[in-house]
């Protein structure tokens, strides 16, 4: 178990309603990254070793297990997304009751009463007309405190980053290209995606706001290897994961992105901005990281409140992922919006 994993909500509420669903998931991080035996790989690694017997019945369990974990974590991130927007809600209206449950107490207590009765002309009231409301509210208002708030769910949110996130090491084109094969930081990789790309596997990504035409995606590659704006014979050709050290180096995955596989995580960059209402510019070659796609990208990073700079960088591409990289959590890809834009904003110039 994390000993960071907060035992409370930011504001000290020890009764999170989603602490239990944290716990769970941050078990199964901890049982992912830890080891039995000293000197033993972690069971993350041991798990994806069975790519080498795909074909065996044990193996394809395996396999199919896996597709199972990664799809329900899918499912939890857009499910605990939905309840943020509630609670949002919730909230509000939670705030709106606790001004007026105020100043429901004061305007029916004695004492303003009394000040009103003195103000036209009467004899102050010895009692409260209604002397039971303050207690009622009380009541009300111990009952609302009760209910969740959105902060309540950041320990979920944290925990599902530990197994999603991703992080790339830092972009420099001048030292990449087609021979390039490490791409990921494993240490600070959400193992979950790092045993996704292992069995190549899909990630259903949901949540693509109201007003969607679509309601999920399936992404395979996406952030397995570093693009930036080039021709396709530019970018590199493999991504490679690799785990210990010399001499004792064990691949964990290889990924290639040549002949059937040519641009295909351009691709899905493409779907998600356009499954997210960013379509303009629009793309010759959906599968080349184009101009367009850079102007794409910008406005999504002018959107999400990112340092606009066309480059699929670690903030852009967890974002897409409805994560957020800086924080460490879980952060809602924003929609398409044109009247957001600010005026004379311009996705095409660099």
């Amino acid at each position: 178990m994390d000993e960071n994993l907060p035992a409370t909500t930011a504001d000290g509420r020890a009764d999170n309603p989603f602490r239990t669903v944290a716990i769970l998931l941050d078990g199964v991080r901890v049982a992912l990254e830890s080891n039995k035996r000293l000197g033993q790989p972690p069971r993350w690694v041991r798990v994806v070793r069975v790519r080498e017997f795909r074909d065996d019945a044990i193996a394809k369990a395996v396999t199919k297990t896996m597709d199972v974990l990664t799809q329900a974590v899918a499912y939890l991130q857009r499910f605990t997304l939905d309840a943020n927007d509630l609670l949002i809600q919730g909230d509000a209206a939670k705030a709106l009751l606790e001004v007026s449950a105020e100043f429901v107490k004061t305007a029916t207590s004695k004492e303003f009463i009394n000040a009103l009765e003195v103000a036209v002309g009467q004899d102050p009231s010895p009692d409260s007309p209604i002397p039971d409301v303050g207690n009622i509210m009380d009541k009300i208002i111990q009952i609302a405190d009760k209910v969740p708030e959105p902060d309540d769910l950041k320990v979920i949110g944290a925990a599902l980053y530990k197994l999603l996130g991703i992080e790339q090491a830092p972009l420099d084109e001048a030292k990449l290209g087609a021979a390039t094969e490490s791409h990921l930081v494993l240490a600070d990789t959400g193992k979950l995606r790092l045993m996704q790309f292992a069995f190549d596997q899909n990630f259903r990504l949901q949540n693509f706001g109201k007003g969607a035409s679509q309601l999920s995606l399936d992404v395979n590659r996406l952030g397995a290897r570093r693009l930036w704006e080039a021709t396709d014979d530019k970018l590199p050709a493999r991504s490679v994961g690799q785990f210990g050290e010399a001499p004792d180096v064990e691949t964990v995955w290889e990924l290639d992105f040549s002949t059937d596989k040519k641009g295909i995580d351009v691709q899905e960059l493409n779907s998600i901005l356009e499954a997210l209402g960013y379509t303009e510019p629009a793309v010759d070659d959906r599968k080349t990281f184009s101009p367009a796609l850079a102007g794409r990208l910008r406005t999504f990073q002018q959107l999400n409140e990112i340092p606009v700079s066309g480059a699929l960088d670690n903030a852009t591409l967890n974002r897409l992922f409805h994560l957020d990289f800086d924080t460490k959590n879980l952060k809602r890809a924003r929609r398409y919006k044109a009247d957001a834009l600010p005026k004379g904003f311009d996705p095409m110039k660099k």
